[in-house]
């Protein structure tokens, strides 16, 4: 992660939550001057992100009232998180009550994390989204006449990838609702026609400043288990997408449109869509840093950091520079960039074997990896993030010499079970991409 000045110096961040979602966030800031304060409740040394700042702190990030009196006994300047939607609905009510800068209201947070509400401004902005069903269709025979199946069930205020369904008859979405249910903090759930198009989705980024909205990534996605739809967690994403061009000409006018209905000023915002015979269908959106960490694909691909960025309005400072605005490109000819995600079968985790190797290779920008030998992948992080054991962030200069890259990982890389079973079945089939 280049670092070009010592900006925050004799500044006092505090972070909300002490997992590796934080690391990146952590080193960045410490990196560039700030004083970085680390708070959760769990002990220090079972949290990564503790281990490697200026201090720790022991106040539960939920714990609101705690929150405020440490940041006035710590003479906290702003606070920050990383993608946990969990922490960020602490963070904002935590700088809306202490007078911490923060990029969105709780009002805002609201609008563009409820599935429901983000629909409803879609449809009111002319922004394309899938047909949606209400769950009384199917609570008696028959009712359901006329459904188009199947159908996606999925929590209206989840993440990771937990509580989504994909259903094929009347039994199946019942089921689905209820533990859609179960995953929602809400308790609210919304059925959607489901689009069938390969188990590809269309993600593009804005930055906001000021009222201001502009796009600065547009990529594609591919989903783990397109054909029996169970593990619905990404796979592949890569940059550029096939779909810049249709998004300027067909979405981009309304999605600005959308964000300035809402109110949203400042911050970094994200759509997924289902692009489909020629449609792009939004079904998604995130007012958040995103889980797949894509400042390591912007950073080497362009020279921006939107973490940075977040960080720096937080501790006061401005959201984004003009020279940060003119570095944006949404295509590129002599480039591509990716990120390969490691799904595993569950289990204990026996051994790991070709990392060192693969680590050599000249296409490696990044790798996280989740878990190690002696982890335990169990059967209920199946179908979510949770699934994954690493993320490789991939750079190479065509989409030849990329898929060569990717198929080279995916035979090298070898994690077995405490049973010498290979865990890493799921390997991703670059013909999917259509290169």
């Amino acid at each position: 992660m280049e670092i070009d000045n010592q900006e925050f110096r004799d500044k006092r961040l505090l972070v909300l939550g002490g997992t590796s979602a934080s690391l990146d966030l952590v080193r960045l800031a410490r990196t560039m001057g700030a004083y970085v304060i680390v708070t959760d409740e769990a002990d220090v040394s079972q949290r990564i992100s503790k281990q490697i700042a200026d201090e720790a702190a022991m106040v539960s990030t939920d714990d609101i009232p705690g929150l405020i009196q440490l940041v006035k006994d710590k003479k906290i300047d702003g606070a920050f998180c990383g993608p946990s939607e969990f922490n960020l609905k602490n963070l904002i009510e935590l700088c809306d009550q202490s007078g911490l800068p923060c990029y969105a209201s709780p009002k805002q947070w609201e609008l563009c994390s409820n599935k429901k509400i983000f629909k409803e401004y879609c449809i009111k902005n002319k922004v394309p989204t899938a047909q949606e069903y209400s769950i009384d269709r199917f609570t008696r025979d028959g009712q359901d006449h006329g459904v188009e199946y199947p159908l996606i069930v999925k929590p209206v205020d989840g993440c990771s990838s937990k509580g989504i369904s994909i259903c094929n008859n009347r039994e199946e979405v019942t089921r689905a609702y209820e533990a859609a249910l179960a995953a929602s903090v809400s308790r609210h759930a919304v059925i959607e026609q489901y689009i069938d198009n390969g188990g590809e989705i269309f993600s593009f980024r804005y930055i906001l400043d000021e009222g201001a909205y502009d796009p600065y990534l547009t990529f594609d996605t591919y989903i783990a288990d397109p054909v029996n739809k169970k593990y619905l967690i990404s796979a592949f994403t890569c940059f550029p997408s096939k779909h810049t061009e249709a998004f300027l000409h067909d979405l981009d006018p309304n999605v600005r449109n959308m964000f300035e209905d809402m109110g949203l000023k400042n911050g970094v915002a994200f759509i997924q869509s289902i692009p489909y015979k020629g449609k792009i269908y939004c079904h998604e959106m995130g007012y958040r840093l995103s889980g797949g960490m894509i400042y390591k694909i912007t950073e080497p691909l362009m020279g921006i950091n939107d973490m940075k960025m977040m960080l720096r309005y937080a501790l006061g400072g401005t959201m984004v520079r003009p020279e940060e605005i003119k570095k944006i490109r949404l295509d590129y000819e002599d480039i591509v960039m990716a990120q390969l995600m490691i799904p595993l079968d569950s289990g204990t985790i026996g051994s790991i074997e070709g990392l060192d190797e693969i680590m050599k290779m000249e296409c490696i920008v990044d790798f996280l990896q989740y878990y190690k030998s002696g982890d335990t992948i169990g059967p209920e992080v199946m179908g979510t993030l949770g699934q994954h054991f690493g993320r490789f962030t991939l750079k190479a200069f065509n989409r030849e010499d990329m898929k060569t890259a990717v198929q080279m990982i995916q035979s090298k890389l070898l994690v077995r079970n405490t049973l010498g079973q290979d865990m890493y079945s799921m390997k991703f089939d670059m013909g999917r991409c259509g290169w």
